[in-house]
């Protein structure tokens, strides 16, 4: 939806055909199928291995990252006015919250029903900590918006609460409730600063929050696991620690915040930057064919043309609606 109206209809189902059917399925498999970045607890001793539980980083910031090298090089879709950029108003707010509500319950089926949701970890508490990110994330949003513009922004504040659920992805078994809401809140006090970020200083058009919404609170969702998982879930998460972790029977999964009786544990946070440090990786290849697909759309005859003429006709279509 990001690279709508920047490139024609085959060329964006070729680039989520490849998203979707070979890089998701290539980090995927390094991180819940056994592969290198699962194993570095194993073979380096960082921590239980690179963890992102429900998507963090290998669904949310992997799909952020691709977008976010798509606009860069394939530039604005349509010309853009000088100044700051306004946020989008909702036509139909009690439509979006429905939009929301539904994605709310879709998310509670994706992460209660995940295939690495054993016995050995707490569904109650996963379900929780769902519930308080999203909270956080669309709560602080909402004051945000509040501030700055003098009324709560249905948009902005909706977005705050997907961003609190992309962020807490990642550690929805391993982190306090406490932790989740605070990661949540973050990740809605991130958004709008993102999008002023994007939108108006860097001058990106990312009329979708994509940035803002998946790929920042995807980097900070994994990073918050090594900091906030307290031990108490995950005991022999990757082979790790299955008998004692630490020294300590029954240790999991910890970061550097655990609870009383278990050790800390910073090489975790070094396992969540390494499987950071492939994903920028993959993002640099990402951007160096996209680089090439843009040559080579210069290099066809009426490309440009072609992009004029569908920016024109977004234009009359506008006109006409308004």
């Amino acid at each position: 939806l990001s690279l709508a109206k920047r490139l024609k209809f085959p060329l964006l189902l070729l680039i989520s055909f490849l998203t979707g059917g070979i890089l998701y399925p290539l980090f995927g498999n390094w991180v819940w199928g056994g592969g290198w970045l699962s194993q570095l607890g194993k073979n380096t001793g960082l921590g239980h291995g690179f963890i992102d539980f429900a998507g963090s980083g290998t669904v949310h910031l992997l799909g952020g990252g691709v977008a976010l090298a798509g606009i860069v090089v394939f530039g604005t879709r349509l010309k853009r006015r000088r100044g700051p950029v306004a946020p989008p108003s909702v036509h139909l707010p009690l439509l979006a919250l429905l939009g929301a509500f539904l994605l709310l319950i879709g998310w509670l089926g994706v992460a209660l029903g995940n295939p690495l949701l054993d016995e050995t970890l707490p569904l109650a508490q996963v379900a929780l900590n769902l519930m308080l990110s999203v909270s956080g994330g669309l709560l602080v949003a909402a004051i945000y918006s509040w501030f700055t513009t003098g009324a709560p922004e249905t948009l902005i504040s909706l977005r705050g609460g997907v961003a609190g659920l992309v962020a807490a992805s990642a550690s929805f078994p391993f982190v306090p409730p406490w932790a989740s809401l605070l990661i949540g809140a973050v990740a809605g006090l991130l958004l709008p600063l993102t999008v002023y970020l994007v939108e108006v200083r860097l001058r990106l058009d990312d009329p979708t929050a994509v940035v803002g919404m998946h790929a920042v609170p995807g980097v900070w969702g994994l990073l918050a696991l090594g900091l906030f998982a307290d031990g108490r879930s995950g005991l022999g998460w990757n082979g790790v620690g299955i008998g004692d972790y630490l020294g300590v029977s029954g240790q999991g999964v910890s970061g550097y915040l655990v609870v009383s009786g278990f050790q800390p544990d910073a090489t975790q946070l070094y396992a969540q930057l390494v499987g950071l440090g492939a994903l920028i990786l993959l993002f640099g290849a990402v951007w160096l064919a996209f680089r090439g697909l843009g040559r080579l759309l210069a290099l066809w005859p009426g490309a440009e043309m072609e992009r004029v003429k569908g920016a024109a006709s977004s234009r009359r279509h506008k006109s006409r609606t308004l």
